[in-house]
């Protein structure tokens, strides 16, 4: 996909349906279609839709989105699916379950992106209970502080990424809707 491609809203929303319907195990939007789930309302474009899940149900979503039309050619901790005719990409963030229930980003040595390590999220980033809706789709998101956080630090998880607009923008829209004794909590991290 190129950097112009953007998809439609009613894409995303027909392929967050079609997950909702076929996919057993518990996915959480993030990144910037869950900022938009997350206030409610369409603020930017997206050229794709970003999920988390834990590395436990990867054998099975990957049968469950085989099932319905997706490819990947990825197998480390992120991974790309592809639906031919739909034009819409989805990233997938695998995540490992702590012993206390939070999750870990573990990026190996010798996957292609970021910088090897373990990289906690905030309690209660994953949880099952939390949802959003827009125009009238529910979907798993994860929570707005580590949403916060994740564009605070995740540029040195990632390596090679740099502070983009959209960002920066996705932040300011979180910060809207974090309570303040939080947002203090979390910029001092």
């Amino acid at each position: 996909m190129s950097k112009s491609h953007f998809l439609s809203t009613a894409n995303i929303l027909a392929t967050l349906r079609e997950l909702n319907t076929n996919i057993t195990k518990p996915l959480w939007l993030f990144g910037g279609v869950a900022i938009d789930f997350l206030v409610g309302r369409w603020t930017r474009p997206h050229g794709d839709i970003d999920l988390n899940t834990f590395a436990e149900y990867r054998d099975n979503l990957t049968e469950e989105l085989q099932r319905i039309g997706y490819q990947t050619s990825d197998s480390g901790w992120l991974t790309h699916w592809h639906q031919e005719g739909s034009g819409c990409e989805l990233e997938i963030v695998f995540l490992e379950r702590s012993a206390d229930g939070n999750a870990i980003l573990h990026i190996r040595e010798g996957d292609t992106v970021g910088v090897p390590g373990f990289y906690p999220t905030l309690p209660g980033y994953l949880d099952e209970n939390r949802y959003a809706v827009l125009e009238g789709v529910m979907f798993r998101v994860c929570s707005p502080a580590g949403e916060w956080l994740a564009r605070a630090k995740g540029i040195d998880v990632v390596g090679g990424r740099h502070r983009e607009p959209k960002l920066e923008h996705d932040q300011q829209l979180l910060e809207a809707i974090i309570p303040e004794e939080e947002l203090a909590h979390l910029r001092a991290m």
